[in-house]
C-alpha cells in the first residue's frame, strides 16, 4: 500500500501547486496495483482550487469508479469526508 501524507505534499506550496503535486504522486503510484491511501492528518481545509487540480483532474482522466476503487483516506475528519463526498457528488452530477 502507498500512503501519501498530504501535509507533506502541501507544505510550502499554494493550493494549485499542491494539488498538481498530489495528482502526480497518485498517477506515479496508481499502476503498482495497490490501493493509495491519502493521510489527511494536519490538514485544515480542502479548497476547490486544490481539489480541482488533484481529485477532479484524476476523475477527468480515469473516472469516478477508479477513484473510489483505488484511493482511500485516513486520519480524515467528518468535515473533510463530507467536503470530499460533496465534491465528488457535484462532479458526478455535472
Amino acid at each position: 500500500m502507498c500512503t501519501i501524507k498530504l501535509y507533506d505534499v502541501m507544505n510550502g506550496k499554494d493550493f494549485p501547486d499542491a494539488g498538481n503535486s498530489l495528482y502526480d504522486l497518485i498517477v506515479e503510484h496508481m499502476h503498482d496495483n495497490e490501493r493509495i491511501t491519502i493521510d489527511l492528518d494536519g490538514i485544515s481545509s480542502l479548497p476547490s482550487m486544490f481539489l480541482n487540480v488533484s481529485i477532479g483532474r484524476y476523475m477527468d482522466e480515469f473516472g469516478v469508479e477508479s477513484l473510489r476503487n483505488k484511493i482511500g483516506f485516513v486520519k480524515i475528519t467528518k468535515a473533510q469526508a463530507e467536503r470530499i463526498k460533496e465534491y465528488i457528488d457535484k462532479y458526478v452530477r455535472k
